[in-house]
C-alpha cells in the first residue's frame, strides 16, 4: 500500500526529535541516581501524600462511616443481649442463694422425715412489671407473663431478695399479683432460728408484716430471719420472706405482737420471676 506523501515523517522536522528521547533518559538517570543517594523520591512521595490525604479521606468517608455505624449498632445489640443474659444469670444465682435459708431450717429437723416429701422441681419464669394498682388500698402489680406463658393462679412470685406475692388472676398475656403487704394477704412462715411456724399478715404498709399467733413463751427475737414454711402448698418451702423487726410482749395478752420487715423492697420492684413448681413424684 502506497504511503501518502503527506503522511511521511520527516525526521528533521520539529515534531520528531531524538534529542527529546535522550533528554528524558538523562533526566530519568539523574533522578534514579539521586534517589539512591538522598531518597529524593521518598521525600517527594511524602509531600505528595500530604496533599493526597484529604482526597483519600473524603473518598473513603462514606465507606468508613457505614462500617463504623454498622459496628456500633452490632456492638450495642451485643451489649444489650449480654446485659440481659447477665441479669438473668444474676437473678438465678440469687434465687439459688436463697436456698441457704431453707438448708439452715432443714438442719434443725429430723432427717428421716424428709423422705415423706414429694420430689419437686422448680422452674423460674422471668417477668417485668407493666402496671401497679391505682387504688391506694390495694397492694397489687401486673406482670407481662400470662397463661400463654404457663403462669397459673397461685404461683408464687419472688425477686432477687425474697418472696413478694402470688398470682391472683392469670390473663392470656399478663397476670395480676397480690403483694405480701396487702391487707388481704397471709403467708405461712417459719422462723429459722427457732423452727416455730406461724402466719404473717399484710398490713397495707410496704415495709411491715405482722405475726399474730405466737405465744408469750416464744423464743422469737428481733433480727431472726423468716422463710416460707411451705404449708398450704401455695408458697414453696424455704424461700426468704423477711426479718423480725419488733417483738413486744403485751401484759395480759395471750399472743406476742411481732412485726416483720420484708427482705424485698416492695416499693421499688424491678426484676421478678414466677416460681413454677412441678411434682416429679407421686404425692
Amino acid at each position: 500500500m502506497a504511503i501518502n506523501p503527506g503522511q511521511r515523517i520527516n525526521r528533521y522536522e520539529k515534531n520528531y526529535s531524538s534529542y527529546r528521547l535522550i533528554f528524558v533518559i538523562i533526566v530519568s538517570s539523574i533522578l534514579m541516581y539521586q534517589d539512591t543517594q538522598d531518597g529524593y523520591s521518598k521525600t517527594l512521595r511524602t509531600y505528595l501524600s500530604v496533599f493526597a490525604y484529604p482526597i483519600t479521606y473524603v473518598a473513603n468517608l462514606p465507606k468508613n462511616t457505614f462500617q463504623g455505624l454498622s459496628l456500633r449498632l452490632s456492638e450495642r445489640a451485643s451489649i444489650i443481649n449480654e446485659n440481659k443474659k447477665l441479669k438473668e444469670e444474676n437473678i438465678l444465682l440469687k434465687s439459688q442463694l436463697q436456698e441457704v435459708y431453707k438448708l439452715d431450717a432443714e438442719n434443725k429437723r429430723l432427717y428421716e422425715l424428709l423422705g415423706s416429701y414429694p420430689d419437686r422441681q422448680r422452674n423460674f419464669l422471668f417477668a417485668d412489671i407493666i402496671a401497679t394498682s391505682p387504688s391506694p388500698d390495694k397492694r397489687q402489680i401486673t406482670i407481662n407473663k400470662g397463661s400463654i406463658d404457663g403462669v397459673n393462679i397461685g404461683d408464687a412470685i419472688a425477686d432477687p431478695y425474697g418472696i413478694i406475692g402470688h398470682v391472683i388472676r392469670d390473663q392470656v398475656f399478663s397476670s395480676e399479683i397480690l403483694l405480701i403487704a396487702d391487707l388481704e394477704h397471709a403467708i405461712p412462715i417459719e422462723i429459722t432460728s427457732t423452727g416455730e411456724r406461724a402466719i404473717a399478715y399484710g398490713t397495707g404498709d410496704m415495709n411491715r408484716l405482722e405475726i399474730r399467733s405466737l405465744p408469750p413463751n416464744s423464743k422469737a427475737k428481733k433480727g431472726n430471719a423468716v422463710i416460707t414454711s411451705g404449708l398450704g402448698g401455695r408458697y414453696p418451702e424455704g424461700f426468704p420472706v423477711g426479718e423480725i423487726s419488733r417483738v413486744e410482749r403485751i401484759e395480759g395478752e395471750n399472743l406476742l405482737a411481732i412485726e416483720l420487715s420484708p427482705f424485698a423492697n416492695l416499693e421499688v420492684i424491678n426484676e421478678i420471676w414466677v416460681i413454677q413448681t412441678e411434682v416429679s413424684g407421686d404425692e
